[in-house]
């Protein structure tokens, strides 16, 4: 990914907006929310080598794949909840946003449970 591009392309796209706003308002949320699917595909696409690398090193260091999963899990979840809240921002609607941030939140918490639990029944063993 050459992130030259990737940010010519994101100006283009605001500059776009900008235009398509003062003809059609209502267009212009759409035209926002599709650039930001397309930058999304793109860094995804041009980060799943690293997840591969990533995924390497921790089982290189002995770490639990159930771990790294978690990870990328929240990972994923952190930029599909800024990107989502973000549109929302855009479309005026912040209440839905802070809605949006809060679920994200809690999705996190959730898919990290696993990993607490883990940790607690480490802290256990090691006391008692």
């Amino acid at each position: 990914m050459n992130i030259v591009t990737l940010c010519g392309f994101g100006i283009l796209a605001a500059a776009l907006c900008v235009i398509v706003r003062q003809i059609k308002p209502e267009s212009a949320v759409f035209v926002g929310i599709a650039a930001g699917i397309g930058i999304l595909a793109a860094v995804v696409t041009a980060a799943a080598p690293s997840v591969g690398a990533i995924s390497e090193l921790a089982e290189n260091a002995g770490i639990s794949g159930e771990f790294t999963k978690v990870l990328l899990k929240a990972l994923a979840v952190c930029y599909i909840t800024t990107l989502s809240a973000d549109c929302a921002r855009d479309a005026g609607e912040s209440a839905v946003a802070a809605k949006l941030e809060l679920g994200g939140r809690i999705s996190i918490a959730m898919l990290s449970l696993p990993v607490f639990v883990e940790l607690a029944n480490m802290v256990t063993g090691l006391i008692g």
